[in-house]
Parts: C-alpha cells; structure tokens; sequence
C-alpha cells in the first residue's frame, strides 16, 4: 500500500461559481433508428413470413411427389410387362439349351425344377455363355 508523502490533504478541483452549463441532450444524443417494441413487431412479422414460406414451399414440393409417384404407378404396369417379356425370351433360349445339352441323359425333364415343392421361383436367366468364356 503506498503513503501518500505529506499529511497535507488533497487538492480537489471544484466547479466553477455558479455551476457548469446545462447540456442539452437531445442535440447530443438524436434518436437513432426504431424503437425496440417495433424492431421485435417487425422481427416476429418477418419469421413468420418465412414460416408461411416453408410451408407453402413444402406443400408444393408433396404435390409435385404425388404426381412424380402417380407416374410411376401408371408406368409400372408397362416396364413390368417389357421385363416379363425378355425374362420370357431368355427362358426360352435357357430351355432350348438345356434341352440340347442334357438330351442324352435319360429321365431329364426340360424345365423341371430343381427344388421339391410346387412354389414359383424364378430361375436366373442370364447369358450363361458369355460368362464362361
């Protein structure tokens, strides 16, 4: 803690006689900008806008879904019936080899399946030559 060098008291600087002038504030400090009740309105006015904005945007992106959907489901059938058809035309073409290649094998039946029970399971159709050579 220091000690001040003499017992003399201090020195204070006063006023002068008869006070200083009054400032005038107003032309100091102007107001500036808008009140806070009006930047909160405005602020809450403009979230819920973009609220608003979300959910007509979202509304619209389900609609243009359900039509993208609603094509898929009319085109199904189609793209259904042209992968019937080729799974159709290489099954054909496995028999046709099957039948050719196991022909001198008694009691070979063309087709039949390999598993003992009566339930449809769709044999792998693809090229089988092109994979063996």
């Amino acid at each position: 803690m220091s000690v001040r060098p003499n017992n003399l008291p201090p020195i204070q600087e006063m006023p002068p006689l008869g006070g200083y002038a009054t400032l005038d504030v107003a032309r100091i400090f102007p107001k500036r900008g808008p009140k806070g009740w009006q930047l909160w309105t405005g602020s809450s006015l403009l979230i819920a806008y973009g609220f608003y904005q979300v959910g007509q945007t979202n509304l619209e992106r389900n609609r243009q879904r359900y039509l993208e959907r609603q094509t898929r489901y009319a085109l199904a059938p189609v793209l259904q019936a042209e992968a019937d058809r080729v799974y159709l035309e290489k099954e054909l073409l496995n028999l046709k080899k099957e039948a050719e290649i196991m022909k001198n094998v008694d009691g070979w039946q063309v087709g039949k399946s390999p598993y003992n029970n009566n339930r449809f399971m769709p044999r792998a159709v693809d090229n089988f030559d092109t994979q063996c050579k």
